[in-house]
């Protein structure tokens, strides 16, 4: 669990550098790093999903699930369609997906959660943003929130009790 919150948080961090780094860096240097970033929200959504798994229901379960599907499509999208928009539509069900789980775990635990409400607010600038209302800031608040979340959820992630063995 320890490994999952660590990368949870990485991928978090990571994400918040990405939304910097378009046109600054090399584009071999840029698919690497989104690699990364995106292996490392893998790991991070599935220890963010276990830890809470005993308090989700079936919408948390499949926001979860949606988010990690929604990763692999960006994945494959960026070998399979260059130049292609699969980012794009990617990005926008990973962050329906979070907004789903962050919907239930803000339900199911009748408090302000920082990570879900983040989320949220990410999902709301992208919105923004996709609708033309000041897009590049738009889009780099979306990203910045988005990771903001997983870094906050990878914290809580390492504050769970390991379970008694």
């Amino acid at each position: 669990m320890r490994v999952l919150g660590i990368a949870a948080i990485a991928g978090g961090v990571l994400r918040i550098v990405d939304s910097f780094t378009t046109g600054v860096l090399s584009p071999q240097i840029l698919s690497l790093l989104y690699f990364v970033t995106d292996v490392l929200l893998l790991l991070g959504i599935a220890g963010i999903y276990w830890s809470r798994r005993a308090t989700l229901g079936i919408a948390g379960t499949t926001g979860a699930a949606i988010f990690a599907l929604a990763i692999i499509w960006i994945r494959i999208a960026a070998y399979t369609m260059p130049g292609a928009n699969g980012y794009q539509l990617g990005a926008a069900i990973a962050l329906i997906g979070l907004a789903i789980l962050s919907g239930e775990e803000l339900w199911r635990r009748r408090g302000v959660q920082a990570a879900p409400v983040v989320w949220l607010a990410a999902l709301l600038f992208g919105i923004v943003g996709a609708l033309g209302l000041v897009a590049p800031l738009m889009t780099i608040a979306a990203g910045v929130a988005f990771g903001a979340g997983f870094v906050m959820a990878g914290r809580q992630v390492l504050a769970t009790p390991a379970p008694a063995q």
